[in-house]
């Protein structure tokens, strides 16, 4: 009776296993392209909703009504804010997505630019630098998927006045 060639049977198996990490590794690229496009429409959707005013639309690109909103004041235009109030004012400033939607309707459409979209297939984060007439910073959102398609968890953001870009800084 003939022994079983286990050195071939390593070299099949192994064979095999590189070809299951090999077709892991594309079906984990095609599933980051389609959560990266996924991703890119959710980010498009909001900016078509500014542009045309849409609050529920922009509304329904949260999880929910109460997702926060957050913004940090810039150190130079922390002071001059805080300077023109004559006192300390909050150093962020802090809302829903409804009372962000609400005011975001109220005004021209930012300029954007420098967009970057990351996710691992169940949440992720997208992030672009913003310029409006009121001021200008980053703004990112943080992403989950859902039953009904990605949606925005929550939204942290700074806030540079132009003001304090005119400021000349000392030296």
């Amino acid at each position: 009776m003939k022994k079983p060639s286990y050195k071939a049977f390593a070299a099949v198996a192994g064979i095999g296993g590189v070809m299951l990490v090999f077709g892991a590794n594309a079906a984990n690229s095609s599933m980051e392209n389609q959560d990266s496009s996924a991703l890119h429409t959710l980010w498009s959707n909001y900016q078509q909703a500014v542009a045309k005013k849409d609050a529920k639309a922009l509304l329904d690109l949260y999880v929910t009504a109460d997702v926060p909103v957050m913004g940090g004041i810039a150190p130079e235009s922390y002071a001059l804010i805080s300077a023109a109030n004559k006192q300390a004012v909050p150093r962020t400033l802090l809302m829903t997505a409804k009372e962000d939607v609400t005011g975001e309707i109220k005004l021209p459409p930012d300029q954007t630019e420098n967009l970057d979209i990351h996710s691992d297939g169940e949440v992720g984060s997208i992030s672009f630098d913003y310029k409006a007439k009121i001021g200008h910073g980053r703004i990112i959102w943080t992403t989950v998927r859902t039953n009904d398609g990605w949606k925005i968890a929550s939204v942290v953001y700074s806030i540079n006045v132009p003001a304090a870009d005119r400021a000349e800084k000392p030296g």
